[in-house]
Order: structure tokens, then sequence, then C-alpha cells
């Protein structure tokens, strides 16, 4: 199996490879894709044909490349580079469904996405892609091996997923495990628990409702884990707790839908892309 890397000369791309070689830790190849967008030129297609145009563009996306390539080689990492020419989201797509494990893409944080890993392809391709897709922002701080995985739940099957593909990535390695679902107060978001808030210890109690099945899920795998449920906004908390348990990836459940699990996971999976400088393994 392979882990997709879409690649570009941009230091985001280059931090996205560094994450991707140390979590195969040699045990997967690296599928890099480079995508050529369409040249926007007619006037310039038409005076010097379009092969030489392609031409002229792989040989400086191989230069481009370069560093990417010396960093895999170096690392000894099994690797495959593939540059294509096309629209880069709809190539990334087409190339995630040939038997891929993961996608690992860079971000330079929600809004503010450099090279081609813009968020006109970033968010279509976590939304199409039915596979894992980790989000590494700049800053990452990049280990070889999880310490500690941070797992956000909010009751929904989705999340469900991330936890069963967050013990599936990390059970071998004796990973620390952290749930945390994060309880949005009903003055905050009116109609979400319905009738029936009456204070903190009523929220709390819904909290611990809501994470009661994924502790039941790591019980039943025999994995350790410890539970936190707090009250507040949760791309915040995810933020903090992330911080504060030194989380090496954070993983959600994502489906891109609309309504209170859209919400809850949707519009939060790219507030904590922005706010956060760990890892991201969003989980469809």
């Amino acid at each position: 199996m392979s882990i997709l890397v879409p690649v570009d000369a941009t230091p985001q791309s280059l931090q996205a490879v560094k994450f991707a070689l140390a979590f195969t830790n040699g045990n997967n190849e690296l599928s890099l894709l480079h995508v050529i967008p369409p040249f926007s030129s007619r006037f310039a297609v038409n005076q010097l044909g379009n092969k030489t145009v392609q031409e002229f563009q792989l040989d400086e996306a191989k230069e481009d490349l370069k560093e990417i390539v010396e960093l895999v080689e170096q690392a000894k990492v099994p690797y495959k580079l593939n540059i294509q020419f096309g629209e880069p989201h709809e190539v990334i797509v087409e190339v995630a469904r040939e038997g891929h494990t993961a996608v690992v893409m860079g971000t330079h944080g929600y809004g503010r996405m450099t090279g081609y890993l813009m968020q006109s392809v970033s968010y279509p391709t976590i939304h199409d892609v039915e596979i894992p897709v980790f989000l590494v922002p700049e800053a990452a701080k990049i280990n070889d091996k999880w310490k500690t995985v941070l797992i956000a739940v909010d009751g929904s099957d989705h999340a469900m997923k991330a936890a069963q593909q967050a013990i599936r990535m990390g059970k071998e390695d004796g990973t620390r495990f952290v749930l945390l679902t994060a309880v949005i107060p009903p003055v905050a978001y009116a109609g979400v628990y319905g009738i029936g808030w009456e204070d903190t210890a009523t929220l709390e109690s819904w909290g611990k409702q809501t994470i009661r099945p994924y502790e039941e899920l790591f019980e039943q795998a025999q994995v350790p884990y410890e539970s936190k449920v707090l009250i507040g906004d949760p791309a915040t908390l995810i933020k903090e707790v992330a911080q504060e348990t030194e989380a090496d990836v954070i993983v959600l459940g994502h489906h891109g839908m609309s309504g209170i699990a859209g919400t809850l996971m949707g519009s939060v999976t790219f507030k904590v892309i922005y706010r956060t400088k760990t890892p991201l393994l969003v989980v469809k």
C-alpha cells in the first residue's frame, strides 16, 4: 500500500512529505503526485505548440521538486513520482482511488493555503476522497512515533469511524489515546440540545452520554484511553487540549454535510486547521 502526497515547491508541501516519511516508518511506499494546471495563455500555446509548452512545464516541475525527491531518497523510503497535467483537485481525487492508504497534504492554515494546495483544492479533496486525509500545518512538530493521539468526537457515525481508524493506526505502537467531546452551551448554539438544559452538570451529563460509545469501542479493542468532556467552542477546546496533551495528531470525523453534525465536525475541521499547529487526520 502507498501514501499519496500531493507535492509542489512550497514549504508546506515539504512539511507534508516529512510527516509522510515519519508516518510510513518504512512500511509504505510514497506516491508523490505533482499536478500541473492547464496552461492559461492560448497565444503561447498557439505560437510554441502544446507539446513544447508541456515539455517546458515538465522540466520546470522536476527542477522545483528536487528538494523533495532528495529528501525522500535520503530517507531510503520507496517512492514513485507521478507528474500529471489537469485540474489539481480532480487529479488528486482520481489518483486517490488507486489503492492508496491515505492522503497527506500540507497547509498554511484555513484561508491561507499556498501553492496549488489552495482552499479550492483542499476542501473538495477532503469532501470527495474516501480514504483518510492528513492535513499538516507548516509549523507542525513532526515526531517519528505517535505518542499521543487526540480524537474529537460528537456522537456521529463519522466520529466513530474516525476513532476506529485512529485505533488501527496507533494501536501497535502503544500510543496514548485521548477522547474529547466538546459540549456547546445552548445559549451559544440554540436548538442543538433542545429543552432540558438546566446547568453545567446537565451539559456534562450529556457530554458523558455522547462520549460513552467511543469509550466502549476502546474497551472492546482493549486499548487504554482517557476521556475529556468540556464545555465551550469545539475548535478552541480541541486546540487547547492538543497543546496540553502534546498531541502528535488530532483525529476528526467529517462528511461535509449540513445540519448539526456538519456544524460540529464540518466547519470545525477548518477552524482547527487555522487555530492549531498539530497535524490533523480527517476521516470520512
